[in-house]
C-alpha cells in the first residue's frame, strides 16, 4: 500500500506516533491470534467404521467398462458417436469433453441423446458454461445411476484456465452385491503438469475421504473405478502418485494402450484405473482403432477409446 507524502515537521511527528502505536497493534494483534490459536481446535478426521465390509469371490462379477473422449462430436457428428459408443458393448462409458446445448453443437444435449438413442442412463457435470449451454463430462450406464454429483478440481486461473471436475456416479449394477462409484474426470493439458499435480491430490483427497462425497455415501468402501482423459502418460509423475490409492488397468505392452491422436497414436493419456480397496482379474483390454468392431475410430474423434473387461476377486 503507498501512503501520501506527509508536510514536513508535522509528517515526522505524525510517523513516530504512528510507529509507537503500529508497534503496539502489532504486538495487540499478535496476542490476540496466539490466544485464538490456543482455543482453537483444528479439524480432526473422523474414524471410518461403517460401509461395505471385505469380501473375497471364487468366481465373481463381470464388468466391462470403457473411457471415451468423444471430442464433442466436433471431429464427426453424434449420431456417428453414438454409434461408436454402441460399438463398445461396455456396461458403463465414461464421456469427456461433453456439450449440452452449446451453438456449435446445435443446441443437442448430447449426454441425453446419445442415453435416449441407446436405451441408458446418464449423468452429465458441467465444467464450465460455454456458447450458451455447458461443456463437461458424462457417465452413460446399462444400469440405473442412483446417486451423482460434481467435484470441482483445483483449476489453475479463473478465466484463464479451464475449470476441471470429477464427476461421480453411484450404480446399481444387477451382477454386484455392492453399488460401483464411477468417477469420471478429464485433467488439465499443460505440459508443465503443475496444475494437473493438484487435480491428482484432490481425486487422491476423495480416494480416502479427505474430500468427502455429498450425495454418495461409504465411497471410501464402496467399488470404485476411475476413468477419463487424464493428459498424461502411463510412465508419468501424476500417474504414478495416482498409484497411491489407484490400480492402473493396462496391457503390459504400454505401446498398446495409446490413444491419441486417433489417426496415428502416440500417447496413452486415456486410462481405467480401480480402487486398491479391491482386486480384479483383467480379462481383456482393448484400444480400437482403423476399423475395429464395424466403426472407423480415426473418422469419429481425434482420441480412441479404452475398453475393459473385469472380473471382481475382492470386494
Amino acid at each position: 500500500m503507498k501512503m501520501s507524502k506527509l508536510a514536513y515537521g508535522v509528517g515526522a511527528l505524525l510517523l513516530s506516533c504512528s510507529l509507537v502505536s503500529g508497534a503496539y497493534a502489532s504486538d495487540s494483534a499478535k496476542n490476540s491470534a496466539a490466544a485464538a490459536a490456543k482455543g482453537a481446535q483444528a479439524e480432526v478426521l473422523n474414524p471410518i467404521v461403517e460401509g461395505v465390509t471385505n469380501k473375497e469371490y471364487k468366481k465373481g462379477p463381470v464388468i466391462k467398462v470403457a473411457s471415451y473422449n468423444m471430442g464433442a462430436a466436433r471431429v464427426s457428428n453424434i449420431d456417428e458417436v453414438t454409434n461408436a459408443i454402441k460399438a463398445l458393448g461396455a456396461d458403463i462409458v465414461a464421456l469427456n469433453e461433453v456439450d449440452n446445448k452449446t451453438e456449435r453443437s446445435g443446441k443437442v444435449d448430447q449426454a441425453q441423446y446419445i442415453a435416449k438413442q441407446l436405451g441408458l442412463h446418464y449423468a452429465f457435470g458441467r465444467a464450465i458454461d460455454f456458447e450458451g449451454g455447458q461443456y463437461g463430462i458424462a457417465i452413460v450406464s446399462k444400469y440405473p445411476i442412483e446417486n451423482w454429483e460434481v467435484v470441482e478440481l483445483p483449476s489453475g486461473e479463473p478465466g484463464v484456465d479451464e475449470q476441471r471436475i470429477v464427476l461421480a456416479a453411484e450404480i446399481k449394477h444387477d451382477k454386484f452385491d455392492s453399488p460401483i462409484i464411477v468417477l469420471n474426470t478429464h485433467l488439465d493439458y499443460k505440459e508443465d503438469h503443475s496444475i494437473q499435480k493438484q487435480q491428482v491430490a484432490r481425486i487422491n483427497d476423495i480416494a480416502v475421504a479427505n474430500v468427502s462425497l455429498k450425495q454418495i455415501k461409504d465411497a471410501t468402501t464402496k467399488i470404485k473405478i476411475l476413468m477419463g482423459d487424464f493428459n498424461d502418460t502411463y510412465n508419468s509423475a501424476n500417474v504414478a502418485e495416482l498409484e497411491r490409492y489407484w490400480d492402473l488397468v493396462s496391457a503390459k505392452d504400454s505401446y498398446k494402450m495409446r490413444t491419441w491422436p486417433a489417426a496415428n497414436p502416440m500417447a496413452d493419456l486415456d486410462h481405467i484405473f480401480t480402487s486398491r480397496g479391491q482386486r480384479w482379474e483383467l480379462k481383456e483390454i482393448k484400444v480400437p482403432g482403423g476399423d475395429d468392431l464395424g466403426v472407423d475410430w480415426d473418422s469419429v474423434s481425434d482420441h480412441l477409446p479404452i475398453i475393459a473387461t473385469m472380473r471382481l476377486k475382492e470386494r
